[in-house]
């Protein structure tokens, strides 16, 4: 968690324009298989807006250049294991499109921070990021991640994105320097968070819930089919033993919360 910390405490809330959101969803999206036929594309689309709207006319190869996304480091070459942020983009100016891009780990904490859409496979593919290593994997298993269901989901992408809006607010708003006191604070939050997750997911998946929730289907199939796959998951959840950590954790914490409060009285 210190690495994390630390990486965010140098970074400030970067502003991400409309055609750089564009780009970003084409990684997320995993659409840049073929970085020319991507390009041809968007090129594309771009003259068939430029048709209707000619007084907003742009640059095609400005307006789908990776380079703004490299120069704020929301994204790397995937070409090298350890590209150089100068290097990176000196290629890039000269071969706009021969390059594969990746996400950073602060491209990942401003996609969360920005409630970008996504889905598992993005989670799953960035796996090894120190992002999801720190806020996410700790706490559940890969398998898990990628095997979610809809609800339990939901409840992943908004504790991504209440951490990240978090930490990247706190930085924004303080002035002084990453003293131990301000690490174990963010530590403490972030800890609370996951525990807030844990105690969510716990309760999303008792099996009374389970049943009222599927009861909201429009028909008997669709109340199945619901129930099923959330079933599912919460198979899948009573065997990850990361997560079987967690909600004894929560537990825990429950049961000192309740003493103390019962010594109050």
């Amino acid at each position: 968690m210190n690495d994390l910390i630390s990486l965010v405490w140098t970074t400030t809330s970067i502003p991400i324009t409309e055609d750089e959101k564009k780009l970003i969803y084409s990684l997320i999206n995993n659409e840049q298989k073929n970085p020319h036929l991507k390009y041809e594309k968007l090129k594309k689309r771009f003259f068939s807006i430029f048709e209707k709207r000619k007084h907003q006319r742009k640059d095609p190869n400005q307006s789908y250049d990776f380079t703004s996304l490299l120069e704020k480091g929301l994204i790397e070459s995937g070409n090298s294991p350890f590209p150089t942020a100068e290097n990176t983009i000196a290629d890039e100016r000269q071969s706009p499109l021969n390059n594969t891009y990746k996400l950073t780990s602060i491209g990942l904490i401003h996609i969360f921070n920005n409630k970008f859409i996504y889905s598992p496979s993005l989670l799953v593919k960035y796996h090894d990021s120190l992002v999801l290593k720190d806020l996410l994997y700790k706490y559940f298993e890969l398998k898990t991640i990628a095997s979610s269901s809809a609800k339990f989901f939901v409840l992943i992408t908004d504790y991504l994105s209440d951490v990240s809006s978090y930490l990247l607010g706190y930085q924004r708003n303080s002035s002084g320097q990453l003293t131990l006191e301000v690490e174990r604070e963010l530590e403490n939050h972030l800890n609370l968070c996951a525990l807030s997750l844990g105690f969510k997911v716990a309760i999303l998946f008792k099996e009374s819930n389970l049943i009222s929730a599927s009861l909201k289907g429009d028909s008997e199939k669709a109340i199945i089919a619901l129930q099923q796959i959330e079933t599912t998951m919460k198979r899948i959840l009573s065997k990850d033993s990361m997560f079987q950590n967690l909600v004894s954790e929560v537990s825990s914490e429950l049961s000192i919360a309740r003493e103390e409060m019962l010594n109050l009285s």
